[in-house]
């Protein structure tokens, strides 16, 4: 059976409708599942059989563990509905970089899941002391809960603000803070012990391709009630780790690059918009994908990825 594109969105409707026409012109037998917070902008509209808009008002705010159910509802409704080979996770803001059709033919003859994993490790230390290895594990092995007092007040700096940064540091082991600056803001972490036999936490891109057998995995082990799931709903940016998580376990990536290639710019906290100068590094990424585009500033930039795939404006 074809391949189905969960699409996740927020904004620009009329970008996530380009897109689901682009994706259906590569892979013309794929349909489209676009799931979308309604809260601040309209559902796309596109009228096509294979295209399938589903909206919700539910706060998956960037860092949320609603971001990653949402995720789980569309590709479960993706397979009742469609019962594809291979299930495709983008965003509305994603764009095709490459034939998809030929791309979905190899990743299926391979087997398995594309995208990208890394094993976390970290000790953390008590008083002054950095902990060892890479801190992101805390995200997932403390139990975390949002404080909006603690936002307000390490937002406006000020010495309450150093106190409680200086006593989370020093009783790392226990406590900890961490602040999810374009989510729910400051939360604070209670460590915890994680379900038996050890979860080996795994850290990676949002964006992935899983063919049926690993999508049923996904869905088993991150399915209501849980351990993993129950342990993943109390942690912070949990759409970086549960489906790379169970993936890994069962077997490594068979294509160790993101479905969708972006560029981080830690000065302005968030991912680069691409422009037409940014094609060749695009191209040369490896990925199917690309992210983020914007209607306006990447407009030339789509045109050109369109006419390398063979992809036509519709009504030309």
């Amino acid at each position: 059976m074809p391949a189905a594109y969960v699409v996740l969105s927020h904004t620009q409707p009329d970008q996530v409708a380009r897109l689901a026409r682009a994706i259906l012109t590569s892979s013309p037998e794929a349909s489209v599942f676009v799931t979308h917070d309604d809260r601040h902008h309209p559902a796309p509209v596109v009228d096509d059989e294979r295209v399938h808009v589903h909206t919700h008002g539910r706060a998956t705010d960037w860092g949320s563990w609603e971001l990653v159910e949402v995720t789980l509802e569309a590709m479960r409704t993706a397979r009742d509905t469609v019962d594809p080979d291979l299930v495709v996770l983008v965003s509305g803001q994603c764009y095709p970089v490459k034939p998809l059709e030929t791309w979905e033919d190899d990743l299926l003859a391979r087997g398995g899941w594309q995208g990208t994993a890394r094993p976390l490790h970290y000790a953390p230390a008590w008083g002054s002391r950095h902990g060892t290895g890479d801190d992101e594990l805390t995200r997932y092995t403390y139990r975390w809960f949002a404080s909006r007092w603690l936002t307000r007040s390490l937002r406006r700096g000020g010495g309450s603000a150093r106190a409680a940064r200086a006593l989370a540091h020093r009783v790392e082991p226990l406590l900890a803070l961490r602040l999810v600056d374009r989510g729910r803001g400051v939360h604070v972490g209670v460590r915890r012990r994680v379900p038996a036999p050890a979860v080996r936490f795994q850290l990676g891109s949002q964006w992935l391709a899983v063919d049926r057998d690993h999508l049923e995995l996904v869905l088993r082990a991150l399915g209501p009630g849980t351990a993993l799931r129950q342990l993943y709903e109390r942690s912070v940016i949990p759409d970086e780790s549960a489906l790379q998580t169970v993936l890994s376990a069962a077997t490594p990536p068979v294509a160790s690059i993101p479905v969708s290639y972006s560029v981080w710019e830690p000065g302005a906290d968030s991912t680069r918009t691409f422009t037409l100068d940014d094609l060749d590094e695009i191209r040369a990424s490896g990925s199917p994908f690309c992210r983020k585009v914007h209607s306006g500033r990447s407009a030339t930039l789509m045109d050109a990825l369109d006419r390398g795939n063979g992809v036509g404006r519709e009504g030309e």
